[in-house]
């Protein structure tokens, strides 16, 4: 694993910080990925449990925000590479870029989409694909943490600061 951090001012508590930030993607892909399962075996039952589904995957996402919120606030820059595995000689490893412009894109849309979330939860009829959108939704929040994370959206904005 390699780190570059480049905030100092307290090392082991900013790499901690920097190692955790996996959780930014992670937690809202986590629980798409519980609650489909979940829709998948019990189908039924699961359509009926709109509540907890909701309160569920709308604090993951959440969570995902405010974290980037607290990366920001303490200035934290940093490259992690995680590697989760590696099998036949094939290292596979992903490439976090940790900067304001990544942080502050997460938190915005973060909570952009959790107000929509929220919103959602409070106007939409509880009806039989209520269940399967906040699954999808919270898929898609995490796949769009993964871009503004990954190293290559920074090539892309001229005005990365």
């Amino acid at each position: 694993m390699r780190v570059n951090v480049v905030a100092e001012k307290h090392c082991i508590r900013t790499m901690d910080l920097v190692k955790l930030s996996i959780l930014i993607p992670a937690l809202p892909i986590a629980s798409a990925f519980l609650i489909g399962v979940l829709l998948l075996a019990f189908n039924r039952t699961m359509n009926r449990l709109t509540k907890p589904v909701s309160f569920l995957i709308i604090n993951s996402a959440l969570l995902s925000s405010l974290y980037a919120v607290l990366l920001f606030y303490k200035h934290i820059s940093a490259e992690y590479i995680y590697k989760p595995f590696s099998s036949f000689n094939i290292d596979y490893s992903i490439d976090l870029g940790l900067n304001n412009t990544s942080e502050i894109s997460i938190a915005v849309i973060g909570l952009l989409t959790v107000s929509l979330m929220i919103i959602n939860f409070v106007k939409l009829p509880r009806s039989k694909g209520y269940v399967l959108y906040f699954v999808f939704l919270s898929t898609f929040l995490g796949a769009v943490f993964f871009f503004f994370l990954s190293n290559t959206y920074l090539n892309i904005l001229p005005f990365s600061f």
